[in-house]
């Protein structure tokens, strides 16, 4: 298979996420995923100084590097997490000069760096942990001079993972998920290899709360921000039309393609364009 990552990748052979449902870290979901995510926008990695929030082990950090990028610099919440990320940069042997990872709340180092600092900002899986997912784009906007490449699930998520989700997809409709709106839905705090933030306890569980914006609303949030948004193209990889409801029941999920949360739009990414 052609792609930035073999099976013997040691990204791969680090993450504990092969096998999940939604947007499993195996080779080719991985490859297909760094192919239109960041190969076809390279005009934003060449050269240029990347910010990666939500940085995890490093493999997309490390792919925008051999995709041209002149630096990247990685924030993630858990040390252990980061440790890792520094060991496979180690064992894949780049040159130390050209990146840099921290443990950090994003919020809190969004607040504190130097406006225009980099080029582009990668924000992948990150959006939908935040509590408050516009004052994270306003401050990645703040932080950055051009470009922020951005992949997230949407409100419709919450209708198809999680304990409430059977009720939330039954008061749910397709003329709902057109309004400006943002679900919240609970979530174990607690996952394979990182914790969120903003926990609370409940009936003994450490709990977090997650936040899925409609697509209208993350457009709007967009166009309020003055940041010019184009959709990423996934069709080359998408199997058959899929709708959410599709993706309600177990046997649905373990049945289904990778790309199908992209086909019904429960996940979406864009290029946001920072109009000088």
């Amino acid at each position: 298979m052609s792609g930035l990552f073999q099976e013997d990748s040691p990204f791969l052979r680090a993450d504990t996420r092969q096998t999940r449902w939604a947007i499993p870290y195996h080779q080719e979901c991985l490859n297909a995923r760094t192919e239109v995510l960041l190969a076809e926008n390279k005009t934003a990695l060449l050269g240029k100084s990347i910010l990666d929030i939500g940085s995890h082990i490093g493999t997309f950090a490390y792919s925008a590097l051999q995709l041209g990028a002149k630096t990247v610099h990685g924030i993630d919440s858990e040390t252990e997490t980061t440790k890792k990320c520094l060991g496979l940069f180690e064992e894949t042997k780049v040159d130390p000069s050209r990146y840099r990872f921290e443990t950090r709340d994003a919020i809190e180092y969004l607040e504190n760096v130097e406006e225009n600092s980099f080029d582009t900002a990668l924000c992948f899986g990150v959006l939908y942990y935040v509590a408050e997912p516009l004052t994270l784009l306003r401050l990645l906007k703040r932080a950055t001079r051009e470009t922020i490449l951005l992949d997230t699930f949407t409100a419709s998520y919450a209708a198809v993972q999680g304990k409430e989700a059977p009720r939330i997809a039954e008061n749910i409709t397709d003329e709902t998920l057109k309004l400006p709106m943002a679900l919240y839905a609970l979530t174990q705090a607690r996952k394979n290899d990182y914790e969120l933030q903003n926990t609370f306890q409940h009936q003994g569980k450490a709990l977090s709360l997650t936040t899925y914006p409609t697509q209208s609303l993350l457009e709007l949030w967009f166009e309020s921000l003055q940041l010019e948004h184009n959709k990423m193209d996934w069709s080359r990889y998408i199997k058959q039309a899929r709708h959410f409801r599709d993706l309600t029941i177990p046997d649905q999920k373990r049945a289904s393609h990778w790309a199908d949360v992209y086909a019904s739009n429960i996940r979406v990414a864009y290029r946001l364009q920072i109009q000088s």
